[in-house]
């Protein structure tokens, strides 16, 4: 596999990451949002998520977040291709 493959493969994962990240996985972390009009959001889901007043106190989530989703996506893409070179030449 060229390297160039490896990398459009590792990108491709990373969008995907960030698809599903935004498109279900937020949902099903935070089904209602407006639940922290008046409760504390904890350190861990403070780490990923922040509330601020322009979004009327909603959890939103932030620039950690997005880094966090791309790297792991990255990493699967990465684990993806070598899983297929060691198929490759075992065949």
């Amino acid at each position: 596999m060229s390297s160039q493959m490896k990398w459009l493969i590792i990108i491709l994962f990373s969008i995907f990451a960030i698809i599903l990240n935004f498109a279900f996985i937020d949902k099903l972390v935070m089904p209602d949002p407006c639940f922290y009009h008046t409760k504390e959001m904890n350190p861990i889901f403070n780490l990923f998520y922040s509330a601020i007043s322009a979004s009327g106190g909603h959890p939103e989530q932030n620039l950690f977040n997005l880094i966090f989703t791309i790297i792991f996506g990255g990493l699967i893409g990465k684990f993806a291709c070598k899983l297929y070179e060691k198929r490759i030449n075992t065949e």
